[in-house]
């Protein structure tokens, strides 16, 4: 077995591609991208579709999981060297779905979690990016993300202050739901994600300002009150932006004094791979 680790400075693993349908580039130029701006460690995640096909307005075809992952797996053998390339998902979890994320883990190197929609019914969706959140929206949001935290199956869990992009006001409700996704996060020992996609999206108009949907400052002043876990990705849909929002990210992390994790990545003989915060 042959261990590596490496500091957040060179890891994004939070990637989309073309397959995603919201994002552009292939695996190909991703690694490209990731070899001239000086990321070590890269890894895609795109959407993981579901049997049912839920979702399926944001998400590749569950028929092209086979070629997506494919091109994750020539990427790994003609990555230039100083670059390795790691094959995800992004998941949104519901508890159905569990096994079958279980099955996916098996076979990927690592899986992250995401909460993107609040509907728990097949034929209708009711995403965070589309609609205005209720209090008790935003109820349901903390339980879907608790409940992903929770499941076992996730390295880290993504943008987890989203609810921010359509809940403009900090409140009791929004305090309350941060410490319990923190909370929740540090119990079951999953890393939370400061993601510099916020900073590249439309800022939001409050009652005294302005503001990016997220990172939410405040979110961020809460977890330095517990030993949480944190990393950071640029959640890039095109390939020139790996490396965006990370100065911004790093000054999030520093000013409330919270200290990014490391990766090591294993390599098994077999070929296998696993990944783990350090």
């Amino acid at each position: 077995m042959r261990n590596q680790e490496y500091t957040q400075e060179v890891v994004n693993l939070h990637t989309h591609s073309f397959y995603c349908g919201h994002g552009s580039g292939t695996v190909e130029e991703y690694v490209q991208s990731a070899s001239e701006k000086g990321i070590a460690l890269l890894g895609m995640s795109e959407h993981c579709p579901v049997p049912d096909g839920r979702w399926n307005r944001s998400r590749m075809d569950f028929d092209q999981i086979e070629s997506y992952e494919r091109d994750c797996r020539v990427a790994k053998e003609t990555a230039p060297e100083g670059l390795s390339v790691l094959t995800g998902y992004e998941c949104d979890y519901l508890p159905e779905y569990q096994s079958y994320y279980a099955e996916v883990a098996e076979r990927v190197d690592y899986l992250i979690c995401a909460i993107h929609d609040l509907s728990t019914e097949l034929s209708r969706e009711y995403s965070v990016f589309w609609n205005q959140l209720s209090k008790k929206n935003l109820a349901t949001y903390t339980d879907m993300y608790c409940e992903s935290l929770s499941s076992g199956l996730f390295l880290f869990g993504a943008h987890p202050d989203l609810f921010g992009y359509y809940y403009h006001t900090w409140d009791g409700e929004t305090e309350a739901c941060s410490r319990a996704i923190i909370e929740c996060a540090v119990a079951n020992n999953v890393a939370l994600e400061i993601n510099a996609n916020g900073l590249r999206k439309r800022k939001v108009q409050l009652h005294d300002g302005w503001r990016n949907p997220y990172p939410l400052s405040p979110f961020w002043e809460i977890a330095s009150e517990y030993p949480l876990q944190v990393v950071t990705n640029s959640d890039a849909h095109n390939p020139s932006l790996l490396k965006e929002g990370y100065e911004a990210c790093a000054q999030i992390a520093s000013e409330n004094n919270l200290q990014f994790c490391s990766y090591r990545v294993e390599r098994e003989q077999t070929g296998s791979t696993r990944i783990a915060l350090i």
